[in-house]
C-alpha cells in the first residue's frame, strides 16, 4: 500500500481515530451489544478510558471492520481530523 502520509503513523494500529464519538446512521449493522444510546442517538459503545468497544486494544484494530460504521468507512487517513487527533497535546507551562 502506497504511503500517502508519511508524516503520520499508519491507520493499523495507531487507533487514535477509535476514541471518537460515532453516531450510528440508518444502515449501519453493528451488533447490539456495542451500542448505546445518547440523548435519543444511538452510537457506538465506548470504554471509560474513550476507546470504542469495537477496537481491539491488543492489536489496536477494529473488531468489526468488515460491519464497521459508515462515519468510520468515511474517516481519511490524512484529514485534517486526523492530524488533529493526531497531534500530541501541549504540556502545561
Amino acid at each position: 500500500m502506497l504511503n500517502d502520509h508519511p508524516d503520520i503513523p499508519a491507520c493499523a494500529g495507531c487507533g487514535k481515530c477509535c476514541h471518537l464519538v460515532v453516531a450510528l446512521r440508518a444502515g449501519d449493522l453493528v451488533p447490539e451489544e456495542l451500542v448505546v444510546e445518547h440523548a435519543g442517538v444511538r452510537c457506538m459503545d465506548q470504554r471509560s478510558d474513550g476507546s470504542c468497544l469495537a477496537l481491539d486494544l491488543t492489536t489496536r484494530l477494529c473488531t468489526i471492520y468488515e460491519e464497521r460504521p459508515q462515519t468510520c468507512r468515511d474517516f481519511s487517513r490524512g484529514s485534517d481530523l486526523c492530524r488533529k487527533i493526531l497531534r500530541p497535546t501541549a504540556t502545561p507551562v
